[in-house]
């Protein structure tokens, strides 16, 4: 265990390093994707989503005093703000629209074909970036309900047989409801009541193992974790942690390996880490299955570089639809943020991460 941790007190300096390369010092705010596999440069217009990551390292590093292109960061990020309040990359739309197609038609849910969903998820991860770079979008995000029976339907209308998605969309949903009150006072005498409210349709799709998906849905253990993870990042953006079932959900997660990429990798330390904090069920198990899950975060690392990728020694090629990277064996911006993110919590569950000294991300 002392050479893991070790490692993990090693990697503030290596990923600091690995996000210099990243940097496009001809293009103020603006990140690569991947060392040397993006299909698309600084001057296409786009680029949010890696500005966005690496914002969020830099928080979660506890560096973003020390740095010295925090206000273009931020500005980069404002940059890709509509007058609707939106803050998403064309690009990425533009060339995501074959498979939110393809998508729509195999699974025939049309929630996403105007790119509507994925617009909501880049403007709560902006947002969320903006506040770790202690700045503040210029206009709120009013694209969801602020009623009772419009939270109910905007709920109920989201695709529950495929619960990651329609947990994420949750989440979004507590993220803006809480965050346009801290950042724009919007709501600020009934917001609690909406999120409540919220909750409490939600909780209609928890099952019995404790995760939330469509009743009798046949769902691979991995698909349930993921669901869970989502649900539990919406009740950390609402600021509550009054979730039920803890221990069903630890048992859940302890039943699953999830591997493979880095989501999968990071959503059943996310649950773990939230479920922990409620209960001391099974801490030895839990503390032991943290401690292997960082050997399969190894295989991720790239030393020489100091990032993680997001597949196991290759970078990620497809985000939110869109083909952005060759998918070179390299590491990218978005495997790291989600490893840092992993290993952050890990620390906490383990107990050392006083001596890490790093931030849970504001998400």
């Amino acid at each position: 265990m002392s050479d893991t941790i070790d490692w993990i007190y090693s990697l503030k300096a290596e990923i600091l390093y690995f996000l210099t390369k990243l940097k496009k010092h001809d293009s103020p705010g603006f990140y690569n994707y991947s060392l040397s596999g993006d299909i698309y440069s600084s001057k296409a217009g786009w680029g949010l989503g890696n500005s966005v990551f690496a914002a969020k390292i830099y928080y979660m590093l506890d560096v973003v005093n020390q740095i010295d292109d925090s206000e273009k960061i931020s500005g980069f990020i404002k940059s890709f703000q509509t007058d609707s309040g939106e803050i998403y990359d064309p690009l990425i739309e533009k060339k995501s629209l074959p498979r939110r197609l393809i998508n729509s038609l195999r699974q025939l849910d049309f929630n996403n074909i105007s790119n509507q969903q994925t617009r909501r998820a880049e403007t709560r991860q902006s947002f969320a970036a903006l506040r770790s770079l202690r700045s503040k979008p210029n206009i709120p995000y009013k694209h969801i309900p602020y009623t009772k029976a419009d939270i109910r339907k905007y709920i109920q209308a989201l695709n529950w047989k495929q619960p990651w998605a329609a947990g994420s969309h949750v989440s979004h949903l507590l993220f803006f409801l809480n965050n346009n009150r801290l950042l724009f006072d919007i709501h600020n005498k009934n917001t609690d009541d909406l999120i409540d409210c919220a909750f409490e349709i939600v909780n209609n799709y928890r099952q019995e193992d404790g995760s939330w998906y469509s009743p009798g849905a046949n769902l691979p253990l991995h698909f349930k974790v993921n669901a869970a993870m989502k649900i539990m990042t919406g009740y950390d953006a609402a600021g509550r942690d009054d979730f039920l079932y803890p221990k069903k959900l630890i048992d859940l997660c302890l039943s699953s390996a999830n591997d493979g990429d880095a989501c999968n990798n990071f959503n059943i330390i996310c649950v773990l880490y939230h479920c922990f904090r409620k209960t001391d069920y099974k801490s030895d198990e839990v503390k032991e299955y943290c401690l292997k899950k960082l050997q399969t975060y190894k295989k991720h690392y790239w030393p020489e570089h100091g990032g993680f990728s997001f597949f196991e020694r290759r970078a990620i090629d497809i985000y939110y639809g869109a083909k952005i990277s060759k998918g070179f064996g390299e590491p990218d911006i978005h495997g790291t943020h989600l490893f840092l993110w992993g290993i952050i919590l890990i620390t906490k569950i383990l107990g050392f991460d006083d001596k890490a000294m790093l931030n849970v991300p504001i998400t």
